[in-house]
């Protein structure tokens, strides 16, 4: 059995409001079990559970098929890895930062935040 990998997914739109609409009626909404936190206009934040890490690839094609998005994806995964994904088309051009890093446990923070 997998171990779940929390995300927490912010995806804005300055110039392209209807692109926003596609990415959510077509992606967002398409994910079993995500919970929209807040929406606006021009951005939504969403979370939702992925097996072991987030879906890098997925990620990659919302910035192809969606190129006015800002999308950021913060995750933590219940063995303690976490890290951030923040992607964008600037000039035609992908820019994707990725970071990884070793956090907390589900069982550590049991453990070092119990009374």
């Amino acid at each position: 059995m997998p171990n779940d990998c929390y995300n927490v997914l912010t995806v804005t739109s300055e110039t392209n409001i209807d692109e926003l609409t596609k990415l959510i009626n077509n992606e967002i909404n398409a994910i079993s079990d995500v919970t929209i936190l807040i929406r606006g206009n021009r951005g939504i934040k969403c979370e939702f559970i992925s097996a072991w890490t987030p879906d890098f690839n997925w990620l990659e094609t919302l910035l192809e098929n969606y190129p006015t998005c800002w999308i950021k994806n913060e995750w933590k995964e219940e063995g303690g890895m976490a890290g951030v994904w923040i992607g964008r088309l600037e000039f035609g051009e992908k820019q994707v930062t990725n970071m990884s890093w070793v956090d907390l446990s589900l069982e550590e923070e049991y453990y070092l935040f119990q009374m």
